[in-house]
């Protein structure tokens, strides 16, 4: 990364608001955070962002602890993998909406595009899952994005890394013309 796209994301960061913390559990926190970044989205069309690429679930579940990979591979092949073990299914995009129909071991579901972008996918179940005490949200991050110089991060470093989106796109026109007033008003006091 440049110093100069470096410099952006620390100035729009400093003008941007702060992920709250009493959002509670990962379906809160996609709640507050989903429509600030759905602008910056792409949609199913856009296969280079989901094709070929392993997608880490994320729960918030405190007894989580499988690795559960999900791979969308060209030509409708599904890949789940559970700790390694892996089962095969298909997918198919209905129609031209950003919906997927994912098929495994002779279950079909339905999901609804919410967000993807290079590092994130997260699609919602059709229906009302939170009526049934079910989770509403299908969270998947890309692999290496899970991870950290410390090891793998936890949900909430990850929603963290998701509202990044937002404070990068959304504010950086902003943060950047500030910022270059608050020089021009430095150079202009400086020599007076």
């Amino acid at each position: 990364m440049d110093f100069f796209s470096q410099l952006a994301r620390d100035i729009s960061r400093g003008f941007s608001p702060e992920l709250p913390e009493v959002l509670g559990s990962l379906d809160d926190h996609l709640d507050f955070i989903l429509p600030k970044v759905e602008p910056f989205g792409e949609d199913l069309g856009e296969t280079k962002f989901w094709h070929q690429k392993r997608w880490k679930e994320i729960r918030d579940e405190d007894g989580f602890h499988e690795a559960i990979l999900h791979i969308f591979n060209p030509g409708s092949e599904y890949l789940l993998s559970l700790d390694g073990n892996i089962l095969k299914g298909t997918y198919r995009q209905l129609g031209g909406d950003n919906t997927l129909i994912i098929e495994i071991s002779g279950k079909s579901e339905l999901f609804d595009l919410c967000f993807l972008n290079s590092d994130f996918m997260i699609l919602a179940k059709h229906g009302d899952q939170g009526r049934k005490g079910l989770r509403r949200y299908f969270c998947l991050a890309h692999e290496p994005v899970t991870m950290s110089k410390k090891g793998e991060l936890d949900w909430r470093n990850l929603m963290e890394r998701m509202y990044n989106v937002y404070r990068e796109n959304s504010l950086s026109l902003w943060a950047w013309f500030f910022f270059l007033m608050a020089i021009a008003a430095l150079l202009y006091f400086s020599f007076r």
